[in-house]
C-alpha cells in the first residue's frame, strides 16, 4: 500500500474529497488536526501562527519559524512511513515527490465556485466570501511556496489535477480511487524511492504508530 496526497483550492471540496477516498480506500485519513496533536506534544504549540497567518519580511527568518516548519516535514514523513494514509494538503506533494508508491492529486475550482460555496457554507454577502477566500488563498500559497519552496501551480508536481467545477466531487473520490490502485499494481518506472526508505526519529514514529494504531513499513 502506499500514500495519497492532496492538494487543495479552499472551497474545491478537497476536503471532500479526501476523507471520502480514504473511507473508501480503508485508509488513514491525515489532516492538519491530526499533525498538531503530535507538533504539541513536542512543544510545537505555534504551528496556527505559521501555517495561517501571512509573515513579515523578517518573520521569514525567524528561527522559531525555521524550527517549527522543519518539524512538520518531520511529522508528514513519519505519517508517510507508518501508515497507508490520505494525507491532505501542508505540501505533501512536493515532500513525497517522485515515490513510487505515492500519488499526487491537486484539486480545484473557478473563482467564483469556491465563493458560492463559502458564502453558503459561512454566510455573509458574496463580497465578504470573495474577500476572505482571496485572503486565504494568499496565505496558503505564501506558506507552501515562499516557507516550503513548492510550487503548488506546477502542474507538472501531480498524478492528477481535477477541476471540482466540472468534475463532481463523487466523480473525483472514484477517479482518484482507481489511479491509486492502478498505481499500487504497476508502481510508477520514473522513480527508484519508496515511503519504506523514510528516515524518521524512532520515538516520534511511535507517537505516530500510536495515533494510527499500525505500525512503519
Amino acid at each position: 500500500m502506499g500514500i495519497i496526497t492532496i492538494s487543495r483550492q479552499i472551497g474545491s471540496e478537497g476536503t471532500f474529497i479526501a476523507k471520502h477516498v480514504a473511507e473508501q480506500l480503508g485508509m488513514s485519513f491525515v489532516d492538519k488536526q491530526d499533525i498538531e496533536k503530535v507538533m504539541h506534544e513536542y512543544g510545537f504549540s505555534g504551528f496556527d501562527e505559521v501555517y495561517d497567518t501571512l509573515p513579515t519580511f523578517w518573520e521569514r527568518f525567524d528561527h522559531h519559524r525555521y524550527r517549527t516548519i522543519d518539524f512538520l516535514l518531520e511529522v508528514m514523513r513519519a505519517f508517510s512511513k507508518v501508515g497507508n494514509v490520505v494525507l491532505l494538503g501542508r505540501g505533501g506533494f512536493g515532500l513525497l515527490q517522485g515515490y513510487t508508491d505515492v500519488l499526487n492529486v491537486r484539486i480545484k475550482a473557478p473563482l467564483q465556485l469556491r465563493v458560492q460555496r463559502k458564502q453558503a457554507e459561512r454566510g455573509g454577502t458574496e463580497a465578504q466570501a470573495r474577500a476572505a477566500l482571496i485572503e486565504q488563498d494568499l496565505v496558503r500559497a505564501s506558506f507552501v511556496q515562499s516557507d516550503l519552496q513548492y510550487n503548488q501551480n506546477d502542474t507538472s508536481m501531480f498524478d492528477l489535477v481535477i477541476d471540482t467545477g466540472i468534475v463532481p466531487p463523487e466523480t473525483a473520490v472514484l477517479w482518484i480511487s482507481d489511479a491509486y490502485q492502478q498505481l499500487m499494481k504497476h508502481p510508477r518506472i520514473d522513480a527508484k524511492t519508496s515511503r519504506a526508505d523514510l528516515s524518521v526519529d524512532s520515538v516520534l514514529l511511535k507517537l505516530v504508530e500510536n495515533m494510527l494504531g499500525s505500525e512503519a513499513t
